[in-house]
């Protein structure tokens, strides 16, 4: 955050400043009291498992802080202590941040939709960080907390901006995007996420929608990029004031993609442009299919943005996947797709298409763990993702978790292994896994698989029988 003082802070989420300065500088915001310095602005946020306002006493002492405070936990405040005074701190703090980001003309975009948001924000911003200054969203920081510590970290040297906006319940997205203000949107998709939530994919569709519809009108430069072959492609274009630019696969698309390889080492894919200069060959370290279209979509941006061919192809050859995202590993010959940040049902079956299309000198295994949120809907789709992984000729299907005798039942009994049991499951893999293997490992983030994918690569990389030699 630039400097800016108190008197602006208190302005800006209409607090009243108690005990300091109205002239006392701020130059960072932060959530998290054990790493606070001189000059932060520490918001006391009450979560599931803490509360800011119990490590105020931390702060009494330590010269140039100041803490915004809930007007009604006052008197837990140690004396002197300069305090921002308000009536939610949550509250306030995405207020300070939309107050801050409105300060800044940049380009600021905003990446929603049902999957593939994080990757498709982060190849965006690999690629716009070739010609510009590049701000973006750490990790997944997509929800009301997230997006204003993002804001927060503008700057005026930075060229560009690039946010990601995500939701789990109805009106949770539209004030996110009023929040950002982005001139350029990107939806990436419309697919079953959270349906314990939004009932149905039209719950879905009506919530991401926000993102078109808040965008700014075309004469003012804002940009809409979808999935022009999505069957919901028409109703969010109708649904924007902006200039819709569609890509993906299929002739729908201004901008399509064709795909010439895919191995571990990554996938070549080749496109045609609009723009003559932008159409050829790219690759990227990422596998799969579904992630061609996240590719053009930062593609599409960049071209919006001016920037060269040139530098987008160099920024798409340099992007590094995010942790636990469909990140290929490998140990004692065995190689593995860990793919267990989060999942849903269309997540899952992309992920079984890209353990069906990467090349295995061995048997193709999928784990597959609970898919959470999916409420009235879960054993319905659960069963989906096991008649898939049949479908697709995985070798071996071990299910693990609540659903795990759905989805081995409908992979069928003899494809199928079903447990609750994450580390049994675990033991299970070690017995059978063999040099030449292909491991997906995918998961809602809840069934903690992670541990499982950690537990196999350490007991993996141990293993000194010579038949887990190494395969190519």
């Amino acid at each position: 955050m630039e400097p800016r003082t108190l008197q602006y802070v208190a302005a800006a989420c209409g607090g009243e400043l108690y005990h300091g300065s109205p002239t006392q500088v701020i130059t960072r915001v932060t959530t998290h009291s054990q790493s606070t310095q001189p000059g932060d602005l520490f918001v006391c946020l009450k979560g599931e498992r803490f509360d800011g306002h119990d490590f105020l006493g931390e702060m009494v002492g330590r010269p140039g802080l100041v803490a915004m405070v809930a007007r009604t936990r006052l008197n837990d405040v140690p004396p002197g202590l300069p305090l921002v005074v308000v009536d939610d701190p949550r509250r306030a703090y995405g207020e300070l941040a939309a107050f801050y980001r409105r300060e800044f003309d940049l380009p600021v975009l905003c990446v929603g939709g049902s999957n593939g948001k994080t990757t498709t924000k982060d190849l965006i911003a690999s690629v716009l960080n070739q010609a510009f200054p590049t701000l973006r969203s750490e990790a997944s920081f997509n929800n009301d907390i997230g997006v204003p510590a993002t804001l927060l970290r503008l700057e005026s040297k930075l060229g560009v901006a690039v946010l990601e906006a995500g939701t789990n319940h109805p009106g949770e997205l539209a004030p996110l995007i009023r929040m950002i203000a982005p001139r350029i949107g990107v939806i990436t998709s419309i697919g079953r996420e959270h349906l314990e939530f939004f009932q149905d994919l039209n719950g879905v569709l009506q919530e991401e929608g926000w993102l078109a519809e808040l965008l700014p009108p075309a004469e003012q430069g804002g940009v809409l990029v979808l999935d022009g072959a999505s069957p919901h492609a028409e109703e969010l274009a109708q649904r924007t004031r902006a200039r819709v630019v569609r890509v993906g696969y299929g002739a729908a698309n201004e901008w399509t993609a064709g795909i010439r390889a895919m191995d571990w080492s990554g996938t070549t894919f080749s496109v045609r442009s609009p723009r003559p200069e932008w159409s050829g060959e790219y690759t990227m370290i990422l596998p799969g299919r579904h992630s061609v279209p996240n590719a053009l979509y930062a593609l599409a941006v960049a071209c919006e943005l001016g920037v060269e061919p040139t530098a987008a192809r160099d920024g798409l050859a340099a992007f590094q996947p995010a942790s636990r995202r469909l990140n290929p590993r490998a140990a004692a010959g065995v190689h593995i797709l860990d793919d267990t940040y989060n999942a849903n049902a269309d997540s899952m079956l992309a992920g079984l298409q890209t353990l069906s299309d990467l090349p295995c000198a061995g048997r193709r295994v999928a784990v597959l763990g609970d898919m959470a949120e999916l409420g009235p809907h879960s054993e319905t789709a659960h069963a989906e993702v096991g008649r898939a992984a049949a479908r697709l000729e995985v070798d071996r299907v071990y299910a693990v978790g609540r659903y795990a005798a759905i989805m081995a039942g409908a992979a069928g009994q003899s494809l199928a292994h079903a447990s609750a049991d994450w580390e049994a499951t675990a033991q299970a893999l070690l017995s059978e896994l063999r040099a030449g293997d292909t491991l997906l490992v995918k998961a809602s983030r809840s069934s903690r698989l992670d541990r499982l994918v950690d537990l196999l690569l350490e007991r993996l990389d141990q293993r000194v029988d010579p038949q887990f030699s190494e395969v190519s």
